[in-house]
């Protein structure tokens, strides 16, 4: 389970950046994490739980964006829109994709807290 690592990653990103602007407490973490990112969601969150606990992000947000997943098909020579890496191009069946979109993995920005 990445997920694990991929929550510490954040938390450490986070922490940096509240110690360089003097910030005590997080109220929300916003990441843009893509479709084709290969990231579990769900297990992502629960990991956050765990991860966050006795740091200056504890009990803050974490708010999720899912940019879709797109490829550029070489045969059609097309932008199509890709859910899953192997899947065929849903215009002219092929399977020459190459990413362009929702493979993504970052931390848009901090919240902090008022108190």
């Amino acid at each position: 389970m990445h997920e694990v690592s991929i929550a510490e990653g954040i938390v450490s990103v986070v922490e940096k950046t509240a110690m360089m602007h003097d910030i005590q407490r997080i109220k929300s973490v916003r990441v843009s994490i893509g479709e084709l990112a290969g990231v579990d969601i769900d297990s992502l969150r629960f990991a956050w739980l765990s991860v966050t606990k006795d740091t200056v992000v504890e009990n803050a947000k974490l708010v999720i964006e899912r940019p879709a997943g797109e490829a550029w098909c070489m045969t059609c020579s097309k932008t199509v829109p890709l859910h899953a890496y192997g899947n065929q191009c849903p215009i002219c069946g092929g399977y020459q994709l190459t990413a362009t979109g929702g493979t993504e993995l970052k931390v848009i920005d901090i919240i902090a807290s008022d108190d």
